[in-house]
This record gives C-alpha cells, sequence and structure tokens, in this order.
C-alpha cells in the first residue's frame, strides 16, 4: 500500500509490488507539483467524459459529437464510467476492446472508441490529472480495408447513357467526371462555377444529421477545399442542368425554396439522400449493371485517372486526399496496373527494331 498527503487528504493506491507503489509515489506527486487537486484526482471517466464532450460542441461538428456522444453511451460508460481516471490502466482498455469484440463489434467500431478515448485521456494529461495517457500503450486497432467496387469503362459508358434525362442523370454523370464525394456534390451551389475557366470551387459539402435531418458544413480537411477543373463537356452538361433547373422553378414557383444549390430536391431544398439512394439503385437494377453504391462510382473515376497514368498528385487534389499516401493506399489494385502499362510503353520505346539489311 502507498499514501500521499493531498490538500490534508490521503490518496491511497494498492499494489501487487513495492516497485509498483514506488511508482505510484513517483508519478502522484509529478502530477501535484502539475496542479493535481484533491477533487480532480477524484474525478470518474464518466464525469469527464461528460464535461469534455460539452466542449467539444464548440469545435466539432454536431454528428461528430452525436456520434461521440452514442459511442460513450453503448460502450466505453456501461463498462468504465464508475472507474476514476486515476485508476485506469493500459489492460483495462484492452478488455474493453476484447469485449466489443467478442460482441460481434466491427473492428472499425472499436477503432472509434480507441480513437475516443485516446482523446479524452489525453485532454486529463494537459490538465494534470494524469501523468500519462494509458492509450499510448494500447495499439491501435486495425481495421481491414472495404474491397472497392469499380465499373468497367463500358459499364460507366452505359450508366451515363441510360441516365442521360432523367432527374439524377448529371449528379450521376459528375460523379463520374469529377470523383467528387456524394456529399460535395450535393452541397455545390452555383455560384462554385466558374464558366470562364471551367473550374468547380469545393467549399462546403452537404452532411447527414441525427436531428435536423442534413445541413451544409465545410469541408473535414484543408485538402478538401479544393478546386476541380472540368472538361468542355461537363461544362455545357452543367449548363443544360441549370437551364432544365430554370424550368422546374418555374413550374413550382409556389413552392420553390432558393438555396443556389445545383443538385436540390424538386423544390430547391437540400436533397433527401434516402431518395436519392433508391432511385439510383433502380437506375442499375434497371440497365443490368452491378449493384454499387454512390461513393463507388468516386472509386470509379479515380481508379480510371491513375489507369490512365494521370500522377499521384494530381489524383491526389482532385480527390481532396490530404496526403498521397492515402490515394496509394486506397487505389493500390490501379497503381499496379499502371506500373505495367508504363513498363509495356517503356518497352515499346526503347527496345531496338531488328532491320535487316538488302
Amino acid at each position: 500500500m502507498a499514501q500521499v498527503s493531498l490538500n490534508g487528504r490521503r490518496l491511497t493506491k494498492y499494489a501487487k509490488t513495492q516497485r509498483e507503489c514506488r511508482d505510484w509515489i513517483k508519478e502522484t506527486l509529478t502530477k501535484i507539483s502539475n496542479g493535481l487537486t484533491f477533487q480532480s484526482s477524484r474525478i470518474t471517466l464518466e464525469s469527464f467524459m461528460s464535461t469534455w464532450l460539452d466542449g467539444k460542441e464548440l469545435s466539432r461538428r454536431p454528428q461528430t459529437v452525436l456520434q461521440y456522444r452514442a459511442l460513450a453511451k453503448q460502450y466505453i460508460i456501461p463498462q468504465m464510467g464508475k472507474m476514476r481516471l486515476q485508476d485506469i490502466q493500459p489492460n483495462y482498455l484492452k478488455r474493453l476492446y476484447l469485449s466489443m469484440k467478442e460482441e460481434g463489434r466491427g473492428a472499425r467500431t472499436v477503432q472509434m472508441i480507441h480513437t475516443l478515448m485516446h482523446a479524452v485521456l489525453k485532454q486529463a494529461v494537459k490538465e494534470g490529472i494524469l501523468g500519462r495517457n494509458p492509450a499510448d500503450a494500447v495499439e491501435r486497432p486495425k481495421v481491414e480495408q472495404a474491397e472497392r467496387h469499380i465499373l468497367t469503362e463500358g459499364q460507366a459508358r452505359q450508366l451515363i447513357i441510360a441516365t442521360m434525362g432523367t432527374r439524377y442523370g448529371t449528379l450521376i454523370y459528375m460523379a463520374l467526371m469529377t470523383g467528387m464525394r456524394e456529399g460535395e456534390l450535393l452541397g455545390l451551389k452555383w455560384s462554385d462555377v466558374d464558366w470562364d475557366k471551367g473550374q468547380l470551387h469545393i467549399q462546403r459539402q452537404l452532411q447527414r444529421l441525427k436531428v435536423n435531418g442534413s445541413g451544409l458544413v465545410p469541408p473535414k480537411t484543408k485538402a478538401g477545399k479544393r478546386i476541380i477543373v472540368l472538361g468542355q463537356e461537363t461544362v455545357d452538361r452543367l449548363a443544360r442542368h441549370h437551364e432544365a433547373q430554370e424550368l422546374q422553378k418555374m413550374a413550382n414557383r409556389a413552392r420553390w425554396e432558393e438555396n443556389e444549390l445545383i443538385f436540390p430536391n424538386t423544390i430547391g431544398k437540400p436533397e433527401n439522400w434516402r431518395n436519392m439512394y433508391a432511385d439510383y439503385k433502380d437506375l442499375l437494377h434497371e440497365n443490368g449493371l452491378p449493384d454499387i453504391s454512390f461513393h463507388d462510382l468516386r472509386h470509379t473515376s479515380l481508379s480510371f485517372l491513375l489507369d490512365m497514368g494521370t500522377p499521384i498528385n494530381t489524383v491526389q487534389q482532385r480527390a481532396g486526399h490530404s496526403k498521397a499516401s492515402i490515394t496509394t493506399d486506397t487505389y493500390g489494385h490501379s497503381l499496379a496496373h499502371s506500373e505495367q502499362v508504363a513498363a509495356e510503353m517503356l518497352e515499346e520505346l526503347l527496345t531496338p527494331v531488328a532491320v535487316k539489311l538488302l
């Protein structure tokens, strides 16, 4: 047993060895010199996490905070909420992750729990409540990358032809031509189009919210705020879409709500994700195309660029990735194909051709 006096009160630690007790005394004295009080030493994870989440309301997206709260309520608080921050050890976190895995929780969910716990305990270190972050000693759970489903060139052309003139035809066309995320496409405004330069300025995205349905928010990363260059046919397609939307405004003048969105619903409001997905899936089924997600149109577009030998940095910028490594990790299959094409092209360029002299 080890004890340390703090504010006229005693902190007590029980351990299996004297060495653990001595280490605890040393660590506790360091915390006290950094501002630890008796009251803060008694703080539970549940209490501290609640305060931490309240503070995140000012700096994080509403959807992100809602997700954090849901994860804490469902997984963390039931198992570790009553524990004092002082008592949390790496092995407790390992047990939490293991129990979640045994319950059949996905690796991605376990990884998110680890990220949340690491952030909360990091703040406790900053405030002098903890001397070190227990989560640092726990290996971050690995998540196997989901298999990418993409269309072939022929299938992509078939989809574009089949959807011409349909409600979501231009939206699908733009997804294939730009590689943009669906939220970025649905958040586009006409003011984002530079008609003279043939450019799109990505400045926001439509985000699904549990409370209010959806809302327009800035891109998650600095790299997400970018400019995408368009081909002339794409610019022309957008112009025709604009003309069609003006006619739709006139037809629904009494109900139209002007938000300047390029891809709104039938009365100008942000598009309903569920309706869009349902119609998109119907289009795939009706035309005998693979049942891929809308997000896979982005993967299709970016894979085509890499297959054509487009430089990684160019694809990275177009995709809105913060690092080139994200692009290479995500589209390694296309890079392998591109390397094969490059090798064959180099051989064709440099291999001497045998000439028979007469």
